[in-house]
């Protein structure tokens, strides 16, 4: 009988032991933080869905080969597959399919040796940084807003969430019979429909338009765009000077206003504010 009741015993603790969620990584910092509200110094192991909080000083959670730094005064939600920024600034580093969550925009890589910065600076504006290799910026729905070059940043307004025009600024190009145009900005390739597209082939136009639902998209183009307006400019109004900060023309994609090139977030770790402008 002894025997039965010390087996039942052990398989029961080895349910229970099953049952319970197997860590997801570990968190780091020369400082306090918070683990799911409770105060944390030195380091601590992450679980799947952990909320870790950053005070004075920055934390650095390793997960499966990559990485991901708190700057101060930062809060995030960790998943095996994501990460859910929702304060401050983080920094993801050496991850090619982790999903980088701020509101309404999914930033991943563009490659495995990419470093990346998402940057909440108020509650309707967020600021991505490709501060090595590329980077991938999409709506919830997975709409490409933006294919940042390393060294480029973007802001994003997410109180446009509810528009449906895309504006775009490019130079417009022929194709195997169909016509193309890659935004300056967010660097967004589209094909382009409507009756007078073909006067612009060559031309560098600003377009308003909208994502025509379920069309069949090219290789090489996000989205197809039906055509509403289109006007020719000029080789001075893409880009307007300002503060030393390169801000160009706003840009509507699918609902999310991007913004102009963005200069002095932080450096890549260091989160020290340094300031540059970014390059076209």
């Amino acid at each position: 009988m002894r025997k039965l009741v010390v087996s039942f015993i052990a398989g029961g603790c080895l349910l229970l032991g099953a049952a319970t969620p197997g860590s997801i990584g570990f968190v780091r910092s020369t400082g306090d933080f918070r683990v799911d509200g409770s105060t944390v110094r030195g380091n601590s192991t992450v679980f799947d869905g952990n909320v870790i909080e950053t005070a004075a000083a920055r934390s650095v959670v390793q997960q499966d080969g990559f990485q991901i730094t708190l700057a101060p005064e930062s809060r995030a939600r960790f998943y095996r597959d994501r990460t859910v920024l929702e304060k401050g600034a983080g920094l993801l580093r050496d991850a090619d399919k982790h999903i980088f969550e701020a509101d309404s925009l999914q930033i991943s890589a563009a490659a495995r040796d990419s470093v990346v910065q998402v940057d909440i600076q108020s509650s309707t504006r967020i600021a991505v940084s490709a501060r090595s290799g590329a980077a991938q910026v999409r709506s919830a729905s997975g709409l490409l807003l933006a294919d940042l070059r390393p060294g480029t940043a973007l802001a994003f307004d997410t109180q446009t969430g509810a528009s449906s025009v895309v504006k775009l600024t490019g130079i417009v190009k022929l194709h195997d019979g169909k016509y193309f145009l890659t935004d300056a900005t967010s660097n967004v390739t589209v094909q382009l429909q409507g009756a007078e597209i073909a006067q612009y082939v060559g031309k560098k136009i600003e377009i308003a338009g909208s994502v025509i639902p379920g069309a069949t998209v090219p290789t090489g183009a996000s989205e197809v765009v039906q055509v509403t307006n289109a006007q020719i400019v000029g080789a001075g109004s893409a880009a307007v000077a300002g503060a030393g900060v390169a801000v160009a023309k706003i840009a509507i994609i699918g609902g999310v206003a991007v913004g102009g090139t963005v200069a002095g977030l932080a450096a890549a770790g260091t989160f020290s504010g340094a300031s540059s402008t970014s390059p076209h």
